[in-house]
């Protein structure tokens, strides 16, 4: 079973991996940056995929040993190896580049939003096939696992608190839905769990939480 010593290893390795992506990009940025704002965008189509697929394919190796290493842990009948997700389309990348390009079209051109945008991005999108290897694996795993969003933070965001207080029962895409969506500078990680084994955090504190935040929006409801 997955402690949570065992998921903050996990995520202190995503981290370090993002970390690298985002030292790549802030060297590429200030070195090979063009001034024009045309051919920065060209740049930025260019440039981003190839950052994320090399780290992300980085990132889903170490998703998929650590997959690997929980099963054995866990001790489930039958054999079963994760396999690496895909790192993001090249599409997709350039797609998200022109969205972070979008303060140069400002009526004052905003450089350096546009480096926090592709931060921001980059992180999500290297850490997409890392999140897409686990949630894969556990429905391809004939041992029947199913996947917990484990919060990254104490207080997480209310979209993360409701998709965490649902605790183990993601199995598919389509049993996931919404709850597979990840936002930029997310720290939750969808960690598998078998058969008789608990999630590595306090369900229950987060359902409590989850009804809190619902209760407060009927309420500012009501009073409008």
């Amino acid at each position: 079973m997955a402690t949570p010593a065992d998921v903050a290893a996990f995520r202190a390795a995503q981290t370090d991996v993002v970390a690298l992506a985002l030292a790549d990009l802030l060297q590429w940025w200030r070195q090979s940056a063009p001034a024009s704002t045309d051919a920065l965008v060209a740049a930025l189509e260019a440039f981003l995929p190839d950052l994320v697929a090399a780290h992300g394919d980085a990132a889903a190796l170490a998703a998929a040993d650590w997959f690997d290493d929980l099963r054995l842990q866990a001790d489930v009948p039958g054999r079963f190896r994760a396999a690496m997700a895909p790192p993001v389309g090249q599409g997709q990348a350039a797609a998200v580049a022109r969205w972070a390009a979008g303060p140069l079209f400002s009526a004052t051109p905003d450089r350096s939003q546009v480096l926090a945008n592709l931060s921001g991005a980059a992180q999500r999108l290297v850490l997409q096939p890392a999140r897409e290897t686990i949630a894969d694996s556990v429905r391809r795993d004939p041992a029947k696992a199913r996947w917990a969003r484990v919060p990254g933070r104490s207080d997480p965001c209310r979209f993360c608190r409701m998709a965490a207080s649902r605790g183990a029962v993601y199995h598919s895409q389509a049993t996931a839905g919404g709850m597979n969506r990840w936002h930029s500078k997310c720290g939750c990680v969808p960690t598998p769990v078998w058969p008789g084994e608990r999630e590595p955090y306090d369900v229950d504190a987060l359902v409590e939480q989850y009804n809190a935040d619902q209760a407060q929006a009927r309420a500012r409801t009501a009073a409008n």
